[in-house]
């Protein structure tokens, strides 16, 4: 590729991050203002919990669906209409909220309907956009604007609430911002081709000896008879059980177990995230480097996704230990520091998930990466459920134990998904051969 071709690739690059940004924008964006919400309209904290779990209900719909439109019309344009779709969604949440509760439900049902396609489609827009020796790089770059935005929703979000005419505004804000992205990527890259990988000399000659058909079959069957496609599957649960159960209930573990003031507890939960932030600005070039320097590319990925799982799983553990040894009144400044550290270490070792599971789907098959990912997602977005869910109700069959309800059953998930994943081979994979040979045989 010509320089300026390069150029405009990671231009791309840096507009699929920005994407990325606001799907998590608007992910937090209702984290923040359901508190002020809640107290306009009298909710219930059943109804707060119906609010909230609207989003994963659209979210979890499109994960296959949009792996399957990505693979038939392109990532490019299921991304457009992915944000298009969020961004009405969080536009009019608020005149939603005021007509009726039912209609801010389906509201943010719209949210979750549109973010559920933006991973499938830009993992179709990096595969086919990208070289694998530029893989790590890229997808780090791209979804590492997941930690920036919801790093970014909890700095900005309450001093909008408060400054910039209430919780409404946040929405407006947001909304508005994915309108200006789309108009961007319309005119700057949806139609523009310039951006693609080139074929090598000897996959021009595989593809002219061998022409792909028009409509193959996705090859179901061949996904889950593939071992590496069920390290992502597992990989995948545990990184949502992990990120949305922590995302949702940390600010409540900071304000009971350690003894501190809503507001204080909100500024410590910037920290973590910023963490993964700064870890992810290291984590490309060091896998990268890695790779250059000789290691395989499937050995690159199982570090990658040891350090971020194994990692996690010590420092919650450690975390446990520490809850379960000092009781709310026992809590001091040090207790405070020594937690906030160990989650910040766990939260940034996290950023190696961006060159581990989430390069793995176009490692084995650039061709159905899109797909694939809509799958695994889809587990996914079942644990992000889950773990909101069953967090709640360990803690309270527990008597208030944050080890036995939160940590600790994060760590095993994350133990165990370490060791399914040694089962990791990056190799690329046809599938579509694996299906037909099935098939012979079967006849």
């Amino acid at each position: 590729m010509t320089p300026e071709g390069e150029k405009k690739r990671w231009s791309m690059i840096f507009a699929l991050f920005c994407a990325f940004v606001l799907c998590n924008l608007d992910k937090v964006n209702m984290s923040v203002a359901i508190v002020p919400m809640a107290q306009s309209f009298g909710w219930t904290s059943i109804e707060k919990g119906l609010v909230q779990s609207a989003f994963f209900w659209g979210y979890a719909f499109t994960q296959i669906p949009g792996g399957y439109l990505a693979s038939k019309y392109g990532g490019k344009f299921v991304l457009f209409a992915g944000v298009m779709l969020w961004s009405f969604g969080t536009l009019i949440a608020p005149a939603c909220a005021h007509f009726s509760f039912t209609a801010l439900l389906v509201s943010r049902f719209l949210v979750g309907l549109g973010e559920g396609v933006a991973p499938s489609a830009a993992t179709g827009v990096l595969a086919k956009g990208v070289p694998g020796s530029q893989r790590s790089a890229a997808v780090t770059a791209t979804f590492g604007g997941l930690d920036v935005g919801s790093l970014s929703g909890l700095i900005v979000a309450p001093p909008i609430i408060l400054f910039l005419g209430g919780w409404a505004a946040v929405f407006y804000l947001f909304g508005a911002l994915g309108f200006i992205w789309g108009a961007w990527w319309a005119l700057c890259y949806m139609r523009d081709k310039s951006t693609d990988a080139r074929d090598t000399p000897e996959e021009v000659a595989a593809k002219a000896a061998a022409p792909e058909k028009a409509e193959d079959p996705i090859p179901w069957g061949a996904f889950f008879k593939n071992k590496s496609f069920w390290a992502l599957m597992a990989a995948h649960f545990t990184w949502n059980y992990f990120s949305y159960g922590l995302l949702a209930w940390l600010p409540s573990f900071l304000s009971s177990a350690l003894n501190v003031s809503l507001s204080k507890s909100s500024f410590l939960s910037i920290l973590p995230y910023l963490a993964t932030v700064g870890m992810t600005l290291i984590v490309a070039p060091t896998a990268a480097k890695l790779e250059a320097g000789g290691m395989t590319r499937t050995n690159v990925r199982k570090l990658s996704q040891t350090l971020c799982f194994t990692g996690g799983a010590v420092c919650l553990s450690a975390v446990a230990f520490v809850v379960n040894s000092t009781p709310p009144e026992a809590v001091t400044q040090t207790t405070v520091i020594t937690i906030m550290t160990l989650l910040s270490i766990g939260f940034g070792l996290g950023a190696w998930v961006r060159t581990g599971l989430f390069c793995g789907h176009q490692d084995i098959s650039p061709k159905y990466a899109s797909i694939m990912l809509g799958t695994t997602n889809t587990l996914a977005a079942v644990a992000s459920t889950l773990s909101t869910f069953f967090t709640g109700y360990f803690f309270s069959i527990t008597g208030g134990n944050w080890a036995l309800s939160l940590f600790l059953p994060i760590a095993f998930f994350q133990v165990v998904s370490t060791l399914i994943f040694m089962m990791w081979d990056s190799t690329p994979v046809d599938f579509d051969a694996i299906q037909a040979e099935g098939k012979l045989k079967a006849a």
